[in-house]
């Protein structure tokens, strides 16, 4: 195994209406549709399964080695970003540096209900930096 941490970064864009977003992804750009998460639900959906209009959710979106994360919130959207490591050992690892280094952590590690051990911080312009890894 590597012993750099970071392996991939994949945008978060937060949408105003995320079936509208999937299908400009999938229908204009050729993306294929990977996984969706219902919030009210708290599960990811299964293919044939869709959203209800205007529940919040989230996709991913992928074609070629290019993946986009897609969040449906309401509000001002600001960027996020996903940065994949290989164990929850280095969420650990990134944590405590991080932490010791003065970064403000708004979430620590924990495993989430979608099945990944995550941290989540801002940075100074409030941007989210999400830092998971399989648990």
């Amino acid at each position: 195994m590597s012993t750099e941490a970071i392996f991939s970064c994949r945008p978060n864009l937060l949408v105003a209406d995320l079936q509208a977003s999937l299908r400009f992804y999938a229908e204009s750009l050729g993306f294929r549709v990977g996984w969706r998460w219902s919030d009210r639900q708290n599960r990811f959906l299964a293919e044939e399964e869709h959203l209800d209009p205007g529940e919040p959710g989230t996709a991913l979106v992928g074609r070629d080695r290019a993946q986009i994360i897609l969040t449906q919130v309401a509000g001002p959207h600001s960027t996020r970003l996903h940065f994949d490591v290989h164990t929850s050992i280095q969420v650990d690892a990134l944590f405590e540096e991080w932490r010791a280094n003065g970064a403000a952590i708004a979430e620590p590690p924990k495993l989430r209900p979608w099945g990944m051990y995550e941290m989540r911080l801002h940075d100074p312009d409030g941007h989210m930096l999400r830092v998971s890894a399989p648990p």
